[in-house]
């Protein structure tokens, strides 16, 4: 009898095993839900997505900035492209105002495959889950934004967690547009 049981419980196991390997291969195979080419300008409206990085190399000065910009060119109502722009800045370097001197040392655009949809898809669940433990920082952080052209969909985290720039330079890998 206790075999009986064993045997049973055993093959349960096995079963429910397959099937979450089945599950798995399923979602692997799976079609990326992204952005519908409309608003994000193919119908000829300046509409697009984008991604901002402020980091504070400079402290409460701030310092340079990154923008992922992400778009459909008008009639293309397949593919999808990102901008991705990048400054530098001296700390010790400002203009008459007072304000940090930029100059554009990366500017590339890419169209996108569906890994890097994925990759961006994945950096916006986890900007949801920083914003859920975002703290405030006083006068110096580094702040990451994700938003929409008509400000339906935004998410803006300010903090000095170090767990946010990994996940922004991790986003950067995957889309193969940050510097080994």
């Amino acid at each position: 009898m206790k075999r009986t049981i064993l045997i049973v419980l055993l093959l349960l196991m096995i079963s429910c095993d397959k099937k979450q390997e089945g599950e798995k291969v399923a979602l692997k195979n799976k079609t990326v839900v992204f952005f519908d080419p409309l608003s994000l300008g193919a119908s000829g409206v300046d509409a697009n997505l984008k991604i901002t990085a402020y980091f504070s190399e400079c402290g409460e000065w701030g310092g340079h900035h990154e923008d992922l910009k992400i778009f459909s060119k008008e009639g293309n109502y397949k593919d999808q492209f990102l901008n991705y722009r990048k400054t530098n800045i001296d700390c010790d370097n400002r203009d008459s105002k007072g304000r940090n001197i930029e100059t554009v040392v990366v500017q590339k655009t890419i169209k996108l495959t569906e890994p890097n949809k994925k990759s961006l898809i994945a950096y916006m669940k986890r900007m949801i889950e920083s914003k859920v433990q975002e703290r405030f920082p006083g006068h110096a952080g580094d702040q990451f934004s994700i938003l929409n052209a008509d400000s339906t969909f935004v998410i803006e985290v300010y903090d000095k967690d170090s767990n946010n720039v990994r996940s922004y330079n991790q986003l950067l890998t995957e889309l193969r547009l940050h510097k080994k």
